[in-house]
């Protein structure tokens, strides 16, 4: 029969060290607050692993993390599982987590033999003792036979002993929450969380602490710029102020009409707009993005007038800003061609 082992992680973090045991079946590692594992740390993700633990193996799988997963040195694999042994070593952002597998005892069911003595009690002395004190014997139940079958077990020599108490359970896990303190903002400390690392142990003194976390408090969020950047060009997640620089890629100018969606929808498609400008295709599309209707436009339909296209709008006049339709129109027509608005 294969042993039973209990995985127990060792989590060296910024702020203090956890130590708590792993339940069997899943159990998920994150800074979401619904996680098991729960790591409020920026640097970790909603949901950036996955352990799944059985009575003698353990596994870990990151979840597509964007900072990643490392163990013993190799870097995780999204989605592909990776299994840890005694002494494996996590690390996660400035988290350190160290795996140790522990055997667990057993069950032991108590032998036929010790229950035999409480059998025998029950029957057997009571007539005996009656007749030699020659008085009336005391109720059974006032002296409850239980207690007594334990004694003679023990005085007797009989080389059994008591059976051993039952394993004790293993622990609840324990939610990873870093101390929080309202004028610190999330992922910063008062402390230093890596400078400190740097110096020799005799400067780990609580005023050093303090004197690299003001240090830290500048160039950690310079960092976390760099490392997502990526961010601020996609105009899905870029902030609304960073949008006017990513429209100056394409000479394109936002005023106050156009919403932050219509903005962010015409700088998604602005690289298939831009390839096809001039095009019927090209103003149909910025035009159904500015008024949300798609218009209608037809060419070749006056032959008096060469060179010239009609846009026919699907709504009022009164509804509409002609004067910004047309300079839209102008921007994204042929050069050498002219139009004609129409509503109705």
């Amino acid at each position: 029969m294969a042993q039973k082992m209990e995985f127990r992680l060792h989590v060296k973090g910024p702020e203090a060290s956890h130590d708590f045991v792993l339940p069997l079946g899943q159990a998920i590692l994150g800074r979401e607050p619904s996680s098991e594992v729960l790591l409020a740390y920026p640097l970790v993700s909603r949901k950036h692993a996955r352990f799944t633990c059985t009575e003698s193996t353990c596994e870990i799988v990151d979840l597509g993390s964007a900072n990643g997963t490392t163990v013993d040195g190799v870097k995780l694999t999204p989605d592909v599982p990776s299994s840890l042994s005694d002494g494996s070593v996590i690390t996660i952002g400035p988290f350190e987590i160290l795996v140790e597998a522990v055997e667990t005892p057993a069950a032991v069911e108590m032998p036929a033999a010790v229950k035999t003595p409480e059998v025998v009690e029950k029957t057997a002395p009571e007539a005996p003792v009656a007749k030699q004190a020659k008085a009336p014997a005391k109720p059974v139940s006032e002296k409850p036979i239980v207690k007594k079958a334990a004694k003679p077990a023990e005085e007797k020599g009989s080389g059994q002993s008591a059976a051993p108490p039952p394993p004790i359970p293993p622990k609840a896990v324990e939610k990873i929450v870093p101390p929080e303190d309202s004028k610190t903002p999330p992922g910063l400390g008062t402390h230093s969380l890596r400078l400190l690392n740097y110096l020799p142990g005799i400067y780990h003194t609580d005023f050093m602490s303090r004197f690299l976390a003001l240090f830290e408090s500048i160039l950690i969020p310079i960092e976390w710029n760099v490392d997502h950047f990526d961010m601020y060009l996609d105009p899905g997640t870029a902030p609304l102020g960073f949008l006017p620089w990513l429209a100056n890629w394409y000479t394109i100018i936002f005023d106050s009409t156009w919403s932050e969606s219509q903005r962010r929808t015409l700088l998604k498609e602005a690289h298939q707009i831009y390839a096809r400008r001039g095009t019927r295709w090209a103003l149909s599309r910025v035009l159904e993005i500015y008024l949300g209707k798609k218009p209608e436009i037809s060419e070749f339909t006056l032959e008096k007038e060469p060179f010239t296209f009609i846009v026919k709008l699907s709504m009022s006049k009164e509804d509409v800003n002609q004067e910004l339709v047309e300079a839209i129109i102008d921007s994204s027509k042929p050069a050498h061609t002219t139009y004609r608005l129409t509503f109705s």
